[in-house]
């Protein structure tokens, strides 16, 4: 049999070697970012992840390029709207049933409604939906990467883990000084409220990620019982107490609605 030319060659070393390490990079900047302390620019990153930083600024210049990683004004680096995107790519059946559950859930009750999965500590957006008239002040919990620790959604996720599990998840994390004024400071503290929670199987977090702001969170389950996404109603403390056992309800109902699109969706790290 004749060709017409040689077959391609399979990556080598040096392209799986290049993709680590942007992979490490951006996995870096989102360690960063759910830290609550300032980001890293590219010399503080090149560090971070061991590598010569003229390698890393062409590294980290190509993640912008193709929308991984974004550029703050201060030269600090975020994740960017694509890795998101990407992510969001592995949950197609949850995302394209939620969206109706969580615009109901929004205008039902004046406030935003997400849905979010965990990755490690981070607590990554899916998909949000406001209600008319709900300003972006409110909208605390909407930005695209959360700490677990101090959200609604994030404890959730973490509702099946023992005390154990939750100090080995968070070791090493500073807890202090990020989140709200009713914000866990230390892995004990996020074990009792989630300890509280259990029994109702409904997560209620005033005041833990931003002052004023309450968060009511159900974990979504597979078929086997294992917690793969939150969803959440957000909104003002003041406007969400007085119909907790409304939010309650629904948001159980369209936890129940979602269970049957998670299967082998979910974390991307282990416990």
């Amino acid at each position: 049999m004749t060709t017409n030319g040689p077959a391609p060659r399979p990556p080598g070393r040096g392209t799986a070697s290049s993709l680590r390490m942007a992979l490490r990079m951006v996995n870096t900047v989102l360690d960063r970012e759910v830290s609550g302390r300032n980001g890293f620019n590219v010399s503080r990153l090149a560090d971070e992840v061991g590598v010569e930083r003229s390698k890393a600024s062409r590294t980290t210049q190509d993640l912008c390029d193709k929308g991984f990683l974004e550029r703050r004004d201060d030269s600090t680096l975020r994740a960017g709207a694509a890795f998101f995107t990407t992510a969001a790519a592995l949950h197609p059946g949850l995302l394209a049933r939620s969206r109706p559950l969580l615009r109901r859930l929004a205008v039902e009750h004046g406030a935003g409604a997400r849905l979010s999965v965990r990755d490690g500590v981070q607590v990554r957006l899916l998909r949000a939906e406001s209600a008319a008239g709900f300003g972006q002040e409110w909208q605390g919990v909407a930005s695209l990467v959360t700490p677990c620790w101090c959200t609604g959604a994030g404890r959730a996720l973490l509702l099946d883990h023992t005390a154990e599990e939750i100090t080995a998840l968070l070791d090493g994390y500073e807890l202090i000084g990020v989140g709200g004024p009713d914000a866990a400071h230390s892995a004990a503290e996020v074990t009792a409220a989630n300890d509280r929670d259990r029994l109702r199987g409904f997560v209620t977090a005033h005041g833990e990620f931003e002052h004023g702001v309450t968060e009511y969170a159900v974990p979504v389950r597979d078929s086997a019982g294992h917690i793969r996404a939150a969803v959440s109603v957000v909104g003002r403390q003041e406007d969400l107490t007085v119909r907790e056992q409304t939010v309650r309800t629904d948001l159980t109902a369209a936890a129940t609605a979602l269970a049957r699109y998670v299967d082998g969706a979910g974390d991307t790290t282990p416990r």
